[in-house]
């Protein structure tokens, strides 16, 4: 299972879930999905916390997702930056996408840990599987 595919399936709400992944597989809809997960992802509530905004810049989120479980890389999927759909190292990846106002997700686990940032100015949510 891919990255986004099981970011979806353990994170995005049951009613959603569908419409998220087909959006994100389909090239001529990706653009538009990404800009609506910019601006809000429905995620399941339970799964996610806000990050302290003290915490939310790449050094204190990478220590805060390395201690986690994360490793030393992430799958980038991002509105409006070439990354999107890449893997990349996390500190490269949190060092790009917490400069940039688009929304965000960084998949550092397949489907157990993953790092949202909303559109600017949005507080960044921690996605953990128990």
């Amino acid at each position: 299972m891919n990255h986004e595919a099981a970011f979806t399936k353990a994170f995005i709400l049951s009613e959603k879930r569908a419409r998220f992944i087909q959006g994100l597989e389909n090239p001529k809809r990706r653009k538009e999905m990404l800009e609506q997960m910019s601006l809000h992802l429905p995620y399941i509530p339970k799964l996610g916390a806000a990050v302290p905004i003290a915490k939310d810049f790449p050094e204190e989120l990478e220590k805060l997702l390395l201690s986690k479980g994360a490793g030393a890389s992430c799958f980038v999927t991002v509105d409006g930056l070439k990354i999107d759909g890449r893997e990349l190292p996390l500190r490269q990846a949190l060092d790009l996408i917490c400069m940039h106002e688009g929304g965000a997700i960084l998949s550092c686990l397949p489907g157990r840990l993953a790092y949202y940032k909303p559109a600017s100015p949005g507080q960044g949510v921690i996605l953990e599987c128990p």
